[in-house]
């Protein structure tokens, strides 16, 4: 049996048998499927086997800097998923077998002033171990984008062309393999027994203000001076009242050394600062009778 995709002609006909079906790559009708009857469910457990093997040794390759992380609201379950970056799709799109073409010329889009200003570019892409194809996808880069700080001239006209041809690769890339909204499990799994860990990924959307997500303050903090974790000198970020659980600081790195735990109580904390200060500490408003406030958990202090 010839096994080099390359060489087999689309037109030739690849005999419907068992072993032959196991290959993601061949197509499969349910009449195929059927007529293997016990064979048919070892030929469909191969394929998600090989297919989540691939996904796994995929995601091992990346780093979580290649990672962009997104928390739903608390209020609709508050999972996190992660987003392939383009820089992380580049070291996947070998082992996917993943080809790009017909690519198109950038085209400049005017912004209102000369610095202000956008290229898209067109391309399609096929993924050689599925056979799955996708067809003049969309890529593109602003030059108001973070990376083109500083930079003007000809050097800013290359930097977003050549980002606009890497997101094209990136977004390909992300709809062949997958990745565009993996589950945070699926992360930890493939970088189980590595030094790569979640709290290394960059956090977006989901996550608060883009101040608190690199350890500035929130707003809803008390007006004092947050504590500081004694494990690694990070300053505490603040977490509001939830449910029964009392508004509280703790530590944004606790990844870096979590069997030292740094949680401080936020009312405690501010009753403290103020009477440090010789300010009168100020009442608390009046709340209505409630049950006693719940442990923290290794859930209520999670930072992303």
């Amino acid at each position: 049996m010839n096994t080099d995709l390359d060489d087999v002609p689309a037109t030739e006909t690849i005999p419907a048998d068992a072993l032959t079906l196991r290959r993601p790559d061949i197509p499969v009708t349910l009449s195929e499927l059927a007529a293997l009857k016990g064979e048919a469910l070892e030929v469909v457990n191969a394929r998600v086997q090989v297919l989540e093997t691939l996904r796994k040794a995929a995601i091992r390759m990346t780093s979580p800097e290649d990672w962009l992380l997104f928390k739903s609201p608390d209020d609709q379950g508050g999972q996190i998923v992660g987003y392939l970056q383009d820089a992380g799709a580049d070291r996947v799109r070998d082992l996917y077998g993943i080809e790009i073409y017909g690519v198109s010329r950038p085209e400049k889009v005017a912004g209102g002033d000369p610095q202000t200003f956008h290229y898209l570019i067109t391309g399609s892409g096929r993924c050689k171990l599925t056979r799955q194809v996708v067809e003049e996808m969309e890529g593109g880069r602003s030059s108001t984008d973070d990376f083109c700080k500083g930079k003007t001239g000809a050097d800013l006209e290359l930097a977003v062309r050549k980002a606009a041809r890497a997101n094209l690769d990136g977004g390909i890339t992300r709809e062949l393999a997958g990745m565009k909204s993996v589950p945070l499990a699926d992360l930890q799994e493939a970088w189980t027994g590595t030094k790569k860990r979640i709290e290394q990924c960059r956090q977006g959307r989901g996550f608060g203000t883009r101040d608190e997500r690199v350890g500035g303050r929130s707003e809803k903090a008390p007006d004092v001076d947050p504590p500081v974790c004694p494990h690694c000198g990070s300053k505490g970020v603040y977490r509001p009242a939830k449910n029964n659980r009392s508004a509280f600081y703790g530590c944004p790195n606790y990844g870096k050394h979590p069997d030292q735990r740094f949680i401080v109580n936020a009312t405690d904390w501010e009753r403290q600062q103020r009477e440090k200060n010789g300010a009168p500490a100020e009442p608390a408003p009046a709340e209505p009778s409630k049950p006693a406030a719940a442990p923290l958990s290794d859930t209520d202090i999670n930072f992303g």
